[in-house]
């Protein structure tokens, strides 16, 4: 449940034989779906005035974005057909199932497909799955029963309510764990969770307040009691919201790790029994917890001593119904479409079938990545990027060595970090044992249940020993995300089998666009273990300052130069991007395509047969124009609106130049000179790798 607390996404933000009988209906990846391409080009354009459209206006011509999707680039692209791959590996699995193993992957995935399909039945069950769960809470009549309530949810498939509690490995000590305390999650996806500070008149606080409302009538309540508890859960949830911390706090580890002694976390919030909570899971009681959110119990107390029983019962229903909802009567759909509609500026409402994607990502991620790791994953590719990896790392290795504003103690732990990187390519090299789970083929919300169990037993389990990495296993890393993620606590990546493919890398590209795309990933990954929060923790994984103040300052000035060039956009009229929120994306893009290139310049002296023109284009041409392709896209006002408020990665647009600017072999490719658009002074490139 919590194993994952300190984890750096890498790439993307906000909201990817019998094998070959599968790719049917998906061809690979074309111009159209941003595979590199001259057709792509502007070839009219000037790359010293505008490299953007330079490199992508034929695309932003010729291709329009899709109504369903806020966003269109490429990894909408690039996850819309892994979510119909995965569609079509669970299909497979469903129709073997009952021949299948118990407890093999083809019939863990083939019955929990089976039971989400049978729409029939879901829809005659209507929300009596979760009858059990409702008459509990409507039972309740003390703040403890609701203590018990929250523990008993946290430890299955429930949301999590009023507070969590739980362990992850100690940041300043890897080899033990901790105890950590954290708010609540929300009943808005937590890219949006920043809504709940809004003024209550504003449209998307409205839009909100309406999905409570018609989720509940959909589950049966009558229009003015679900009016009645869409105010209420409103009420509580942005007074809960408004003592969190702030996305850009949120990104300096400092303010996640103070830690305080049982009895005064206890003493923060009286009205919550935190014996119980940890009791009825089974958790241990720690010393101390690390306050992940240090203001929330405070908040959360002065909520519990103000706010109606009643109200606080009426408000856990809705969760309930809410986190349930996607196993439950399909009358419950639409209002989730009109709020994403009304957040983003689209609605996807997509067939029923590849809807189980994103479930497969939170509930049953290893054994479904299995049978598309098997069905989709060459190992050749495993192999080719394994290598690319080892020859980017040489690059910064040697970056970090000839550095001349690092002092020698610092540049000698920064060279023991880099030295005992961990990084994975694909999927892991053991698979997540699932087989005493029981799923069944006809009861969706049960199969949840025992998912969620199933985790916590695994999580109790693991506090008998050292904390143990498990490769790909997390939401963002497992081998079905369209991601790659640096996860500080282990020093190391993880790059997944669904990002390494078509069209961000696949063998048959030449050099330049393996590099400058996929390549230029792995160093953006790398680059994560030092940017502005990676620096903080050390070689082991150990959250220490192992900087020299006068390190820290030059540091500080080399971030303030890509905070001040992402302050000065304007993503729409009087909307610019938050460069302290994004500080640590825009110098992981930054590392990542200067390593690229000069990684890919190496291999081809190694490789001078391959050291030529293509299409009229240098390999150094090829490389940067790559880049800003990859991070070609359209999007809504709205997409933009909520990215740049809720997410530290900038707009797709953004990334595809800015990056670049700060390349002082950019400017030498294309001829760039002061005075040009595209200039940005040597002075204000932020080149601290």
């Amino acid at each position: 449940m919590l194993a994952n607390l300190i984890r750096t996404t890498a790439l993307t933000g906000l909201l990817a034989s019998a094998a070959s009988a599968q790719h049917e209906g998906l061809p690979d990846p074309g111009p159209d779906q941003l595979g590199f391409s001259v057709e792509n080009m502007d070839l009219t354009a000037d790359p010293r005035v505008d490299f953007y459209r330079y490199s992508s206006g034929g695309w932003m011509d010729r291709v329009d974005r899709p109504a369903k999707y806020p966003a269109y680039g490429i990894f909408y692209i690039m996850t819309e057909r892994l979510t119909k791959q995965v569609a079509q590996v669970a299909e497979a699995a469903g129709k073997a199932a009952a021949e299948a193993p118990k407890g093999s992957p083809t019939q863990l995935v083939g019955d929990f497909y089976n039971a989400f399909m049978d729409v029939e039945a879901i829809d005659a069950a209507g929300i009596e799955p979760i009858r059990p769960m409702l008459d509990d809470v409507a039972a309740a009549e003390t703040l403890t029963d609701l203590t018990r309530i929250a523990a008993e949810q946290a430890a299955s498939a429930g949301p999590g309510l009023l507070a969590m509690f739980g362990p992850s490995q100690d940041p300043a000590d890897g080899s033990r764990f901790a105890m950590f305390a954290l708010g609540q999650t929300f009943g808005t996806d937590r890219h949006f969770n920043e809504i709940l500070r809004m003024a209550p008149d504003s449209p998307p606080l409205l839009a909100y307040h309406a999905y409570i409302r018609d989720l509940l009538i959909a589950a049966g309540y009558d229009a003015e009691k679900a009016g009645q508890v869409a105010d209420a859960s409103i009420d509580i949830e942005t007074r809960l919201y408004s003592v969190f911390l702030t996305p850009a706090e949120a990104k300096d580890p400092a303010n996640k790790f103070g830690t305080l002694p049982y009895a005064q976390v206890k003493a923060q919030v009286p009205e919550f029994d935190l014996d119980l909570y940890l009791d009825t899971i089974g958790f241990p009681k720690p010393d101390s917890f690390y306050m992940y959110e240090p203001r929330a119990l405070v908040g959360l107390s002065e909520v519990l001593q103000t706010t109606p029983l009643d109200d606080l019962k009426d408000y856990m229903a809705f969760r309930l119904i809410h986190e349930y909802a996607p196993f439950l009567t399909t009358r419950l759909r639409e209002p989730g479409l009109a709020l994403q509609e009304a957040l983003l500026g689209a609605r996807n409402d997509q067939p029923r079938a590849e809807q189980l994607y994103q479930l497969f990502v939170e509930k049953l991620g290893h054994p479904v990545s299995q049978l598309y790791v098997e069905a989709y994953y060459p190992d050749e590719t495993r192999a080719e990027l394994l290598d690319m990896i080892e020859r980017i790392k040489a690059v910064f290795r040697r970056r970090i060595e000839g550095s001349d504003w690092l002092s020698d103690p610092t540049r000698a732990e920064a060279l023991r970090k880099i030295d005992q990187f961990y990084y994975k390519v694909g999927y892991p090299d053991t698979w997540i044992d699932f087989s005493s789970v029981d799923i069944a083929s006809d009861d969706p919300v049960a199969n949840i249940m025992a998912l969620g169990r199933f985790d916590m037993d695994r999580e109790l389990d693991k506090l008998k020993r050292p904390p143990e990495h498990e490769e790909f296993n997390a939401s963002s890393t497992l081998p079905i995300a369209m991601n790659a993620a640096y996860t500080p606590t282990i020093n190391g990546f993880e790059v997944t089998a669904a990002i390494t493919q078509p069209p961000a890398f696949s063998p048959d590209m030449d050099a330049p666009l393996k590099f400058c795309r996929i390549g230029a990933v792995i160093g953006h990954e790398m680059t994560h273990g030092f940017d502005f929060s990676g620096r903080n923790y050390d070689a082991d994984g150990n959250y220490r300052d192992w900087w020299t103040f006068e390190d820290t300052a030059a540091f500080m000035d080399e971030a303030r130069k890509l905070i001040e060039q992402a302050d000065a956009y304007e993503v729409l009229p009087g909307i610019h991007i938050n460069g302290a929120l994004g500080v640590g994306e825009n110098m992981a893009d930054v590392g990542g395509i200067t390593f690229a290139h000069e990684a890919l310049m190496e291999y081809l002296a190694d490789h001078p047969e391959q050291n030529v023109e293509i299409d009229g284009l240098t390999p150094s041409e090829r490389c940067f124009i790559a880049w800003s392709q990859f991070w070609t896209m359209k999007a809504t006002d709205q997409y933009l609106t909520a990215l740049v408020t809720n997410d530290g990665h900038a707009p797709d647009f953004y990334r595809s130049t800015a990056a670049l600017q700060n390349v002082d072999a950019f400017y030498d490719t294309f001829g760039i000179k002061h005075g040009d658009p595209m200039w940005l002074p040597p002075d204000k490139r932020g080149q601290a790798w």
